[in-house]
């Protein structure tokens, strides 16, 4: 379904899912955004694994204030760019544009399972935090 598919009031949670592919699908899909903001408003959860944080990075309030700002969040990082052999490819680089966007990133050792949840945010840093992040959201819910 695209985002225009969707009625976010009928959801709970987004779910923002990895792979370096997302990094230039939807950092900048204005449509995504707003479902994802909608939902988010309404009390439910935008939750990211690994590269899915690209889909977060660009999201704004009502104010037009970045919604990752002072939040607590994580994602692929630096470090696993380039043990990936990744880093000179990738359009930007996840934990460099969460901190310019104002969130404060959060890491662990690379390739270990990390979560970080801030409020309805609920972020994981690698492909190894998949069932912790799902975990999270369903006891969330």
């Amino acid at each position: 379904m695209k985002p225009s598919d969707i009625n976010p009031n009928d959801y709970i949670a987004i779910y923002y899912t990895g792979g370096h592919g997302v990094m230039w699908d939807i950092p900048n899909n204005a449509k995504l955004q707003q479902l994802s903001l909608t939902i988010y408003n309404n009390g439910g959860y935008i939750v990211s694994v690994c590269h899915g944080i690209a889909g977060l990075l660009n999201i704004k309030d009502k104010n037009d204030d970045y919604l990752i700002r002072d939040k607590k969040i994580t994602g692929f990082t630096t470090t696993e760019e380039i043990l990936s052999t990744k880093k000179s490819i990738v359009p930007f680089l996840n934990k460099d544009m969460a901190i310019k966007h104002g969130a404060i990133f959060q890491k662990a050792r690379a390739f270990r399972s990390f979560v970080v949840q801030d409020g309805n945010l609920i972020t994981g840093q690698n492909p190894f935090s998949t069932r912790e992040v799902a975990k999270k959201l369903l006891t969330n819910l």
